[in-house]
């Protein structure tokens, strides 16, 4: 999925569709592929911190995403329902695969949310990256950066849920290559 144009931030602009398409995957009530409806579902009820016991209780309403929203990577206005009461979240994701945390960027994209979404929603701030256990010093530095924001941090395979490498492949193609191939 990675050509030779690097100046794109391919990786980041991958992730971003994916993430985007997962959401909103997690939203559609006719889907036709019980196994990557499920994976998108608890990826979205991992990113607006539903707690495990209570997943059963959720039902998702709708789900709406904006990839490079005031230069945030990913932003989503997600409607759950739970126990009958509805919820509003929003999940507010920045990518990194090349770059550490700049210029106050963590502070700054969560100003822009607070000053078009005020307390209307409940945000849930995440940075996703590909650094892994071979750039553990890059990984600690974005943790350290992500605990003052008060952000979260995720790398790529925990967003999936994928600890062991033997995660099942799905209906979907698209999933498999992207989340359990080694594409990139």
């Amino acid at each position: 999925m990675q050509d030779y144009w690097h100046s794109n931030h391919g990786y980041e602009a991958m992730l971003d569709f994916q993430m985007s398409w997962l959401m909103r995957i997690a939203a559609e009530k006719d889907i036709n592929k019980p196994e990557l409806h499920k994976i998108s579902k608890n990826v979205l009820l991992r990113l607006i911190d539903i707690d495990e016991n209570k997943k059963q209780d959720v039902e998702i309403g709708d789900v709406k995403v904006w990839r490079q929203w005031k230069n945030i990577d990913v932003l989503a206005e997600v409607n759950i329902k739970v126990n009958g009461l509805i919820e509003q979240h929003l999940v507010v994701i920045e990518d990194k695969a090349y770059t550490m945390i700049h210029g106050n960027q963590l502070t700054r994209y969560k100003e822009a949310v607070n000053d078009s979404y005020g307390d209307t929603r409940i945000p849930h701030y995440w940075v996703i990256t590909f650094f892994d256990e071979s750039q553990k010093n890059k990984y600690e530095a974005l943790k350290v950066d992500c605990d003052k924001a008060k952000w979260k941090l995720l790398s790529f395979y925990d967003v999936i849920g994928w600890k062991d490498g033997n995660f099942p492949d799905t209906e979907s193609d698209l999933f498999n290559e992207f989340w359990l191939r080694e594409w990139y």
